[in-house]
């Protein structure tokens, strides 16, 4: 599996010369599996996804909309003969269609999913699923208004994608069972240990519990997402010294992984 991070920024992009290292896209991951392409998430990192031929698929663990905001501009939309498939489990009364055409229409935007050039068809998501070559089983994160933390599986690898999760007594056991021998962990780390004092409640973690979560669930590998728009190349540089090893690190944008 051919794991490309597009975007790892939460909450809104950001730019600038202070955002270089890490870079300033929201949330997106390319996975390659055999024949199968498939994006976790649609934030602005998608944008820099290349055209890929044939048909590809976009799981969106919710529908806030740094996990949307990148998807008009998705490339595969425009190709005539393309087809992308979007999955994403019902949310509030709204399933995958609805979800997304509530940002791709008017007044916020001024056409329709059904204008797009390409093929798209919409999937109220039910798990475990099979897209191509790569099984797909899911479970409720901890995350206002609900999220989907997704593992993917092809040929004995697996990636666990935890992006939007706050840690809890009453979830952290599931995510552990749920990520149990992982090759590579995905972990929203958003918030330094003295941040998340008065965020609580707001559906994101610290780095540090990732770790605890990839040591006790057995993954191989642990990637830091959904990096603050606020903290800059030196204040995630700080944050990641302070847990890295040659297994874990904090994601940056263009980072290529195989496993």
């Amino acid at each position: 599996m051919k794991i490309t991070i597009l975007g790892a920024r939460g909450s809104i992009p950001v730019e600038g010369k202070e955002y270089t290292e890490f870079g300033g896209a929201t949330s997106c991951v390319m996975v390659e599996a055999g024949g199968t392409v498939i994006f976790l998430d649609a934030g602005t990192g998608i944008v820099n996804a290349p055209a890929v031929a044939g048909p590809v698929s976009v799981l969106i663990t919710h529908p806030h909309i740094d996990h949307l905001i990148g998807l008009p501009f998705f490339r595969n939309l425009n190709l005539k003969d393309g087809r992308v498939d979007i999955y994403a489990i019902p949310r509030m009364g709204r399933g995958a269609r609805d979800q997304v055409t509530a940002f791709i229409s008017g007044p916020l935007w001024p056409c329709t999913p059904e204008d797009y050039p390409a093929d798209i068809r919409f999937y109220d998501m039910e798990t475990p699923v099979v897209i191509g070559d790569v099984k797909i089983t899911s479970t409720e994160s901890n995350h206002p208004g609900g999220s989907t933390v997704f593992r993917l599986e092809h040929e004995g690898r697996s990636l666990v994608y935890a992006s939007d999760y706050e840690h809890s007594a009453d979830t952290d056991e599931s995510l552990i069972k749920f990520a149990a021998s992982a090759d590579l962990l995905f972990y929203d780390g958003q918030y330094t240990e003295a941040e998340y004092d008065s965020k609580k409640g707001y559906g994101h973690s610290v780095p540090g519990h990732g770790v605890k979560i990839m040591e006790r669930s057995g993954a191989g590998m642990l990637r830091i997402v959904h990096h603050d728009p606020r903290h800059t190349d030196e204040m995630l540089k700080d944050m990641e010294d302070k847990i890295s090893t040659d297994k874990i690190s904090f994601a940056r944008q263009g980072e290529v992984i195989w496993i």
